[in-house]
């Protein structure tokens, strides 16, 4: 198993075709919070929901957020750092430029989270939604008929009776080895 740590981060981006305000209340009842949190979170600036944690934790958060329709970031934290802005060559808005620094082979590859195509999103058995604060949690109780129980040829004995003892059944006989021979 590896020991692999990875982060999740979300920059206030959603799917395409999603409505902003049920992607907000989604991710505000998953994460419990309130609209000053939300609003930080969809400020449009990265923000680490979660870190060092394997990859499978990080895929479950993931499809969590993709489920709500947000888009989100799972990076390995095994990567070598970028370059801070302050060190990195200025880039000027030439197109050449541009096309050489993105193919210049410095940033990191994505982790491959997704290697067969296959989201948990596309599997109906790992598909989860997150229930509404307050929501009942159980389907439907179902009452069940209490049972009448006959009682009256029972009675109890005085306090201080003696209630005897169980008695024990005999030992069985031993089995018959008498057809039985040791061979060298």
């Amino acid at each position: 198993m590896s020991d692999e740590l990875f982060e999740v981060a979300f920059a206030g981006q959603i799917k395409e075709g999603a409505d902003l305000e049920q992607v907000k209340a989604k991710v505000g009842a998953m994460f419990k919070a309130d609209a000053t949190k939300l609003a930080h979170l969809f400020s449009g600036k990265r923000m680490v929901i979660k870190k060092n944690i394997d990859q499978a934790t990080a895929n479950k958060y993931k499809s969590a957020l993709n489920n709500a329709g947000a888009v989100c970031e799972v990076k390995s934290l095994s990567e070598a750092p970028a370059e801070s802005p302050a060190e990195a060559e200025p880039v000027k808005s030439t197109p050449a430029k541009v096309k050489s620094v993105v193919n210049s082979g410095n940033a990191p590859a994505a982790p491959q989270t997704d290697p067969l195509g296959i989201g948990a999103g596309d599997i109906s058995e790992l598909a989860a939604a997150i229930a509404p604060v307050g929501s009942d949690m159980q389907d439907e109780i179902t009452q069940v008929a209490e049972p009448v129980l006959d009682i009256s040829g029972l009675d109890m004995a005085p306090a201080g009776s003696e209630l005897g003892q169980i008695k024990k059944n005999d030992d069985p006989p031993p089995p018959d080895t008498n057809g039985l021979s040791l061979v060298d």
